[in-house]
Order: structure tokens, then C-alpha cells, then sequence
């Protein structure tokens, strides 16, 4: 991987006023969304946490209140969304849409990391419900974010939470023309997850090439790699490994953590340097460092990004 130099010095001092700027992070109650949701309100935009169980959201939404406290009284709005269900993921983008006349960032945060497999209720592998959940909620958010950017000083983000896992993806070409091919059922747990990771940055590079084709060239998709960071994502693992569990009350303290984990999401999702580079479906490393893909995330020819838009929108035709 080929890398260029990182953004210099940027860290949350260096977001942008945001007023005015409405936002949706998913997976936003918990390790770098929360962060990410924290520091958009911070800077004065308002910002719907969409997470599963409402409880949890509702009760970071208010420690998040309480550390920002006086000087800050953000908008934080709860939606409900299971990443593993197309229906809710679908639902979510739509009571989103009856609340708000715009989206200026979109940051699809959520996911899960090498789980033992298994299936969610729509037969989707839940692994790779990480692209097929995003791409329910993205294509559904698509209008809104259009007229958005036909607005006066418009900065339109849709930012993809991938990962440098995306290599452990088997190294032969995947097959997204069919369910079966996107579940992976004989992979091993990494290689699903990388799979899956893999699916985030060819959702990007199809989005970026759509919003391109229909004239928009001022909307900016992003792929991110956070870096190793100290979240819930351990879980995963420790369900598939169970022997590794009592490592992961070690393994933290030398990971990064997650307010250095959500820099590179946050600067996706606010940096003026964005369009001052023009970084249209870039794949950034921490933190704002522009890295190449490999063969198969570059997807020269479209096909694999074409081939999961397309096997994606005939499920939620089926199953949403």
C-alpha cells in the first residue's frame, strides 16, 4: 500500500464550525461513533444517533450532553436501526427523512468483526449485513442527499467505516451475483469480516461513480480505516476465539483509543482539505493519509461494485 503524508497536525480542534449542518452517524452510541457524534455536536451541527437499542443510545446521548456541558448544548436526536435487518435500515433512513429537510454527513460507522457465522433474519450472513445494512440506509438517504448539494455552500460527506482488514477478504475474485456468494458460508471468520470490509470501500467507489455520472461533483465519498482501536468490536472475536478472551483485557491498553480512532472519520467527514484535494472515493489511513487499494478495491472495471449495488438492491426488493 502506497501512502501519502498524513494531514498535518489535525485533530478535533481543527473540525469546522458546522451550524446549520445536519448529520447521521450509525453505531453512534458506543467506541469511535460515539466520539464522531460527540465532536459533530461539539461544532454546532445537529446529529441523529442511529443504533439499535434505544436505552443505550439514549443514555450516551446523555453522558455525551453532560460532558459537553456548559458551553455546548447539542442536538442529539435517537433513530432506531439494526444494521442487520434491511427493513429497519430502510425504516431508519425513512423517519429520518420526515424529520429533516437536508444531510449534509452521512458517516456509516456501525458493524460487527469476526462473529462465529451465522445468519440474520433476512438470510444475510451477519458480517456482511456491514455493507448490506449501509447500502439499505445510503441508497434510501440518496434523494435527500442530492437536493443537499444543490444547496447554497453545500459540503456534502458520505464517509464508509472500512478497515485494512479489507485484505483478509479471500484472494479470489468474489462472487456478488448471488446471496450465496456474498455469505461466504466456507470462509473462515477474518476472511468474512474482510469480505465485508471489502463490500464498505466498493459501496464508495459505486456511490462516488453514480453521484459523478448524474452531474454531482461536489458530494464526497470516503473510505476510512480507523486504525486498531480499543472498542466493542473485541466481541467478536472472543465469541469465535473464545480462548483469546482473557487477552482482550490486556490487548487495550496497546491499541489506539477511541477518540484517536475517530480522527480519520472526522476529518472525512469535515475537512476543508477534502475538496481542496478532491478526494472522491479516496480509502484514508490515520490519520487523513490517502492509501492505495488493492486490486479488488480498486475494482477498475466497476464489476464488483456494480455486482453488489445490483445483488443488494434485489434483496431490499425482497426482504425490506
Amino acid at each position: 500500500m502506497v501512502r501519502t503524508s498524513a494531514a498535518t497536525h489535525w485533530d478535533v480542534s481543527s473540525i469546522p464550525d458546522l451550524t446549520g449542518r445536519v448529520a447521521v452517524v450509525t453505531g453512534g452510541n458506543t467506541g469511535i461513533g460515539y466520539i464522531t457524534v460527540r465532536e459533530l455536536a461539539r461544532k454546532g451541527a445537529r446529529v441523529y444517533m442511529l443504533s439499535r437499542t434505544e436505552a443505550r443510545a439514549l443514555a450516551a446521548i446523555e453522558k455525551i450532553k453532560e460532558e459537553l456541558a456548559p458551553e455546548v448544548q447539542p442536538e442529539i436526536v435517537y433513530i432506531n436501526f439494526d444494521l442487520l435487518s434491511l427493513k429497519s435500515c430502510k425504516q431508519a433512513a425513512e423517519e429520518f427523512l420526515r424529520r429533516e429537510q437536508r444531510l449534509d454527513i452521512l458517516v456509516n460507522n456501525a458493524g460487527i468483526m469476526a462473529t462465529p457465522y451465522e445468519l440474520g433474519p433476512d438470510g444475510i450472513e451477519i458480517q456482511a449485513c456491514n455493507g448490506t445494512g449501509h447500502f439499505a440506509l445510503t441508497v434510501t438517504l440518496l434523494p435527500l442527499l442530492k437536493e443537499t448539494a444543490a444547496m447554497p455552500d453545500s459540503h456534502v460527506r458520505v464517509v464508509n467505516v472500512s478497515s485494512s482488514g479489507y485484505t483478509m477478504a479471500s484472494t479470489t475474485t468474489p462472487n456478488f451475483t448471488s446471496l450465496e456468494g456474498l455469505n461466504q458460508k466456507t470462509c473462515a471468520a477474518m476472511q468474512r469480516y474482510g469480505l465485508s470490509k471489502l463490500t464498505n470501500i466498493l459501496l464508495t467507489n459505486e456511490l462516488q461513480k453514480r453521484f459523478i455520472e448524474s452531474g454531482i461533483t461536489n458530494v464526497y465519498c470516503l473510505s476510512i480505516h480507523p486504525g486498531v482501536v480499543a472498542t466493542e468490536l473485541a466481541r467478536g472475536p472472543s465469541q469465535s476465539w473464545p480462548l483469546i478472551a482473557p487477552l482482550w483485557k490486556v490487548i487495550p491498553r496497546f491499541l489506539k483509543t477511541p477518540e484517536q480512532g475517530a480522527l480519520t472519520q472526522l476529518y472525512a467527514a469535515t475537512s476543508p482539505e477534502v475538496e481542496e484535494k478532491d478526494l472522491k472515493a479516496a480509502l484514508l489511513f490515520p490519520v487523513g493519509q490517502v492509501t492505495s487499494k488493492n486490486s479488488l478495491a480498486e475494482d477498475k472495471d466497476g464489476k464488483l461494485g456494480s455486482d453488489f449495488w445490483n445483488l443488494c438492491e434485489a434483496l431490499m426488493q425482497e426482504k425490506a
